[in-house]
């Protein structure tokens, strides 16, 4: 049976913003969301006024980015980096965020606890347990299990329960860190409650939403590069938009948090009754931390065979954008004859190929490209490939190989 959990709704996770928003006397609680406003401002009464000041500014500067697309939130690159932070590189990103707990309270940067042994899967990887294990450590573990990045980790637990700066939280806090089997409509299942069991089974999801090999095609609801509908608010009259969705990054984040900012939320308005801050929160958090999420990888790609047929060059090879690795790119092959003459075509990196996924396992074996010319002189041949960028212009290619053949005019 495929596991699909049922998320709570994204709006405002966040306990901080809450503050941020109570503090200049806005209302921090949109419809629905009054409970979750009250008990996220309750799990960090005591903290010093100097943290909240500083936190506060901290965070009214991340919820001003330069752009926010709803379609590309995060690129699967950085997404699915298991390998982005080891254990002392994510306790050092916990200490920097809050130097000392609140007194006499546990926070994430010295919360400890015993980890049970999992074995792998066709989505994680095998965890092994230890009697004591810092919260650092299970992030970066797990990250590298179900090859999540340890900074998406990160920002998910601030996202949904504000862990990661807030220096006194609470005991429910930690027991539904991620907000995991945690629904709309109903309690939290404890059977997956405590830090662990949450850490690991919200990155077991989002990996599990990507449909890795040795899983089925489950998750085909929110299709990448086709425009569907993705609600503002759980509740209906607050209406939806089709939202196009350009990496599988992104759709699982809808998976786990089904709503969109809408625009007035996006535009920086607190008191829309059908803002939802999840997803929006996501990639402020990881802006101001890390840097743009959706920043541009190279494409990878080879140029891996020509041949001529009967005075027609063609070019074989693949070509995979590691921000978006399901979608395809567009490849310029460009043929100079023996006379000097010039001439190109432009092909999808569509048909079948395996050389994707040395690059990603989640990328499938549709990226090769095949394609070509006619030539005009006999003699040597001159042909290139380069792959195009993801959104159609032409202004930056990535070389993907050249060859050199000699072609005989039909």
């Amino acid at each position: 049976m495929e596991r699909l959990i049922l998320r709570r709704f994204g709006v405002l996770t966040s306990a901080l913003l809450t503050l941020v928003l109570l503090a200049t006397g806005v209302p921090a609680n949109p419809a629905g969301a009054a409970a979750d406003a009250r008990a996220d401002a309750a799990s960090i009464a005591g903290t010093p006024a100097t943290v909240f000041a500083d936190t506060a500014a901290r965070l009214v500067e991340a919820a001003t980015p330069p752009a926010f697309d709803a379609g590309f939130i995060i690129s699967d690159e950085l997404f699915y980096d298991g390998g982005a932070l080891d254990a002392d590189e994510v306790q050092a990103f916990l200490d920097e965020q809050v130097p000392a707990c609140a007194p006499g309270i546990v926070c994430l940067a010295d919360y400890t606890q015993k980890t049970v042994t999992r074995a792998g899967d066709d989505v994680c990887g095998a965890y092994r347990g230890r009697e004591s294990e810092t919260g650092a450590e299970i992030i970066a573990k797990v990250g590298i299990a179900c090859g999540i990045s340890q900074k998406a980790l990160l920002v998910l637990l601030q996202k949904e329960q504000s862990l990661v700066r807030n220096p006194a939280p609470t005991t429910g806090d930690f027991s539904f860190a991620t907000g995991y089997a945690c629904p709309d409509t109903a309690a939290c299942d404890v059977e997956y409650s405590g830090f662990y069991n949450q850490v690991y089974w919200a990155a077991w999801q989002l990996k599990r939403y990507a449909n890795p090999p040795g899983t089925s095609e489950f998750f085909t609801g929110r299709p990448i590069g086709e425009p569907s509908p993705i609600a503002y608010n759980p509740d209906a009259s607050c209406g939806s938009a089709d939202v196009t969705l350009k990496n599988i990054a992104t759709a699982a984040l809808y998976y786990y948090t089904p709503y969109q900012p809408n625009p007035a939320t996006v535009a920086g308005s607190p008191d829309d009754p059908c803002g939802a801050y999840g997803n929006l929160n996501f990639w402020r958090f990881y802006s101001e931390w890390f840097g743009d999420p959706t920043r541009g990888a190279i494409t990878e790609g080879a140029l891996e065979n020509v041949t001529v047929v009967r005075g027609r060059i063609v070019a074989e090879g693949w070509a995979i954008d590691p921000s978006s690795v399901r979608a395809s790119n567009d490849v310029r092959i460009t043929v100079t004859d023996a006379a000097g003459r010039i001439s190109t075509t432009t092909v999808r990196a569509g048909s079948t190929s395996d050389g994707a996924l040395s690059v990603s396992p989640l990328s499938g074996g549709d990226h090769g490209f095949s394609g070509g010319t006619i030539v005009g002189a006999q003699g040597l041949v001159r042909v290139c490939a380069a792959a195009l960028p993801l959104d159609g212009t032409s202004s930056s290619v990535e070389p993907l190989g050249c060859a050199t053949v000699f072609a005989l005019t039909p």
